[in-house]
């Protein structure tokens, strides 16, 4: 699999012990979505969306707040 980053930035999504890379917020919360509806079970706290910024010497690495998330998913943002 490759993944081009687009403007030095990716998303990392967490789902229990699985990690999913995207190339935009925007994808990563109907994903998030998509695997919630497919799961029996999904536990909240194992259940991260993260910024991965590679400009610079060092990444940044940052998470996305639930409340941008839950936005996200209300618009019904798509890929």
């Amino acid at each position: 699999m490759e993944l081009k980053v687009k403007d030095d930035t990716f998303y990392v999504l967490v789902t229990g012990d699985e990690k999913r890379l995207y190339d935009s917020e925007n994808a990563a919360v109907s994903a998030l979505k998509t695997l919630v509806a497919e799961k029996e079970s999904v536990n909240s706290d194992d259940v991260n969306i993260f910024e991965v910024n590679m400009a610079g010497e060092k990444w940044e690495i940052e998470s996305i707040p639930w409340s941008k998330i839950a936005i996200g998913l209300i618009k019904g943002e798509r890929k």
